[in-house]
């Protein structure tokens, strides 16, 4: 049937669903072929399918179009819209916007229909043996109902990574897993700032303000720094610049080197400090600011004990097509002299080692000597590459906490290794760019004082 282009109208729902892409193509091709394909209609002239076409023949100055009507039940105008968008390609905010309605009007179990789908020829297609409403409407859209949940998960606490799906630059995956780890950290550190309030006490201090000096500490007063300073050229950390906002990476490090000179004043010769700094891209160009950091601080004369690499268990996804994704960062362990004090750190011994007494060799006399020396007895030296594996396994030998196992979630667990491995309880732990107070609750939990400095209280 023809019917008048005025008569027809847009259905309003399917604006909700889908935005209007470019119909400049579609309108030549229908100059110059004709509609190959029929708007289908509702019994009140609304559109079901065929919107861009509707809009290319309007701007054609059409004066009718052959339509196919249907008869659809209220109820049923969004099922009928979806399954008719079936072919079309569609961006995931679209895939979104569909999950969603469906399952709004389709939801189970809560006084809403149970039959799901009433249309025959879309029962056909979809798997009614599934129990979950989320893999129903996945079929129907023809996405898993896994990614339903991503992708909801990620519009609820990230939502400007949908666009950036759209625009190829992440996949779904991706953009969750981003999500996830940026919501751990929001998590973690709203969990800080809990804890903070409940301990903030004579043993944990803090003072808002710029730690390039700190004269409420006395001289050598501090038995371990552990610290993670603002990465260059990541985020706007403040609005009139500051450290982190540098133009070119050689003044950031002149900056941070120059920042952390009161550390080395405060710090006590038998005392530890832990530097966590992560590098930036610039122009494509990896500017391998953590060690220019550390090598300008052996040249101020702080003695570097290990680089140790933090392997992370949930790095920053990475679309580039040309380099491999980051997952590391390091951490560097400075002293002001050999004299520092150390906790000997071990990780276990696997199942299959041989048994764990000193081993025999023969001598020249071929009768068997013990090999000399042999430390430790019940495990091996820790390794500078820290995974979750270590970090889970690692015990560190004390006399007031003998042997104490570590679990390997990050934040804290990072912090706890470095500070039981180089104080006792007591000791005071600072962190000059406190934040969130990662450092000074794990300095708490332990019993060791707390002192910590930020411009901002987050």
């Amino acid at each position: 049937m023809f019917v008048d282009i005025k008569k027809i109208k847009p259905h309003p729902k399917n604006q909700e669903i889908y935005s209007l892409s470019n119909i400049d193509d579609l309108r030549t091709s229908i100059r110059s072929v004709g509609l190959l394909e029929k708007i289908i209609i509702d019994q009140h002239f609304q559109i079901i399918s065929g919107h861009r076409r509707y809009l290319a023949v309007c701007n054609l100055n059409w004066k009718e179009v052959e339509c196919e009507q249907i008869e659809v039940n209220e109820s049923d105008v969004i099922t009928y819209l979806i399954h008719h968008n079936k072919q079309r390609i569609k961006t995931c905010r679209e895939l979104l916007n569909e999950a969603k309605v469906l399952m709004e009007e389709h939801k189970i179990g809560q006084g809403k229909r149970s039959d799901l789908i009433l249309c025959e020829e879309v029962l056909t297609s979809v798997n009614l043996n599934r129990s979950r409403t989320r893999d129903i409407v996945g079929d129907l859209i023809g996405i898993s109902g896994v990614q339903i949940t991503k992708l909801l998960f990620i519009e609820k606490h990230n939502p400007g990574l949908i666009d950036l799906i759209d625009n190829g630059l992440f996949t779904i995956n991706q953009a969750y897993i981003q999500t996830s780890r940026d919501k751990k950290e929001q998590d973690a550190q709203l969990e800080n700032r809990k804890t903070s309030k409940k301990t903030f006490n004579d043993n944990f201090r803090f003072f808002k303000k710029c730690s390039s000096k700190m004269n409420e500490l006395l001289t050598d007063e501090v038995d371990c720094i552990f610290t993670s300073p603002p990465y260059w050229n990541k985020r706007k950390y403040c609005e009139n610049g500051g450290l982190g906002n540098e133009k070119d990476s050689d003044e950031y490090v002149s900056n941070l080197v120059k920042h952390l000179n009161d550390c080395k004043r405060v710090l006590s010769d038998t005392g530890s400090f832990f530097l966590n700094l992560g590098d930036t891209f610039h122009q494509g160009n990896l500017m391998n600011i953590p060690h220019r950091v550390a090598i300008s601080l052996q040249e101020k004369g702080w003695i570097l004990r290990n680089t140790i690499i933090w392997a992370k268990t949930n790095p920053k996804p990475s679309s580039s097509k040309n380099n491999l994704c980051p997952t590391y960062e390091f951490i560097f362990h400075l002293v002001k002299s050999m004299d520092y004090k150390y906790n000997h750190t071990l990780i276990p011994l696997k199942e299959d080692t041989k048994p764990s007494h000193a081993p025999r060799h023969r001598n020249l006399k071929c009768s068997l000597t013990m090999q000399t020396p042999y430390i430790p007895r019940e495990g091996k030296n820790m390794g500078d590459w820290w995974n979750e594996d270590i970090v889970k396994s690692a015990v560190v030998n004390q006399k007031s906490f003998g042997e104490v196992e570590h679990p390997a979630p990050f934040p804290p667990k990072i912090v706890t290794l470095p500070v039981l491995q180089t104080t006792q309880e007591g000791d005071l732990v600072l962190d000059p760019f406190m934040g969130s107070g990662t450092t000074g609750n794990v300095a708490n939990q332990y019993n060791r004082r707390f002192v910590g400095y930020d411009v901002q209280v987050y």
